[in-house]
């Protein structure tokens, strides 16, 4: 479970840092005091042995944000003290490297290499139809995300429309899974031909991520095994 909640840390960081809100590694927890954009937590813990050190980053926060979300990858807080609620929980998720993929994808997929293509991919995740795009001042996933070592951000397509995105972050010896979405498409059908691509592209590198509800099913279908449980805490 490290590895995953590390690889999703990172990923927090990166998602933050392109967006003018870095964080900060400490040996248990990574910590954000800037705002970060929205569905972004500002704390990560990093190890299931720490609360007290957790908490104490976690109140240091309390002191400086009103509203926050943190998240408890081992399950291992109690933040009820300290004004916060469960806003949902979640299931840490691993595949072994080299699992077979025979699936023929049904999609045409390539990473996006640009600016303008990450708007187009940004309108896909945020579910806009045609030619429509994220207002500037609400975007989430900026430019400099590209240039983050690592990140490959992927994109689905028929024709020359995205209809299906999701993100892939090489981190150590795993990649992490994130961001799989489709208007257009079930999760059942959509988790296949992500973990077909990513899978094929990096062979020798399991691969991690989190998901809950359907997207956990449709997972667990795509030859993910369930390694633990996460919380994510919510401070309104």
């Amino acid at each position: 479970m490290k590895e995953a909640a590390r690889n999703n840390a990172l990923w927090c960081d990166a998602v933050c840092r392109a967006n003018d809100a870095p964080g900060v590694f400490h040996p248990s927890i990574w910590v954000t005091r800037h705002a970060v954009p929205p569905f972004y937590p500002n704390a990560v813990t990093l190890t299931p042995d720490d609360a007290a050190g957790q908490i104490a980053h976690i109140a240091a926060l309390c002191a400086e944000r009103r509203r926050f979300s943190v998240k408890d990858s081992y399950e291992a807080l109690d933040l009820r003290s300290l004004g916060f609620d469960v806003l949902f929980a979640a299931t840490w998720l691993w595949r072994e490297a080299g699992s077979a993929t025979p699936l023929a994808p049904a999609l045409h997929w390539t990473t996006i290499a640009d600016a303008a293509g990450l708007e187009r991919w940004e309108a896909a995740w945020s579910g806009l139809p045609g030619e429509q795009r994220v207002a500037a001042g609400e975007r989430i996933f900026r430019p400099a995300l590209l240039a983050e070592p690592g990140v490959r951000l992927l994109a689905g397509s028929r024709g020359d429309e995205i209809i299906a995105v999701a993100a892939a972050h090489l981190t150590g010896e795993v990649v992490g899974l994130s961001n799989v979405f489709s208007a257009r498409l079930a999760a059942a059908e959509l988790y296949p031909e992500v973990v077909a691509w990513t899978s094929r592209r990096f062979p020798e590198r399991p691969l991690v991520g989190y998901e809950h509800g359907e997207d956990l099913r449709a997972a667990l279908t795509a030859g993910f095994r369930a390694i633990g449980g996460l919380r994510v805490w919510a401070r309104e």
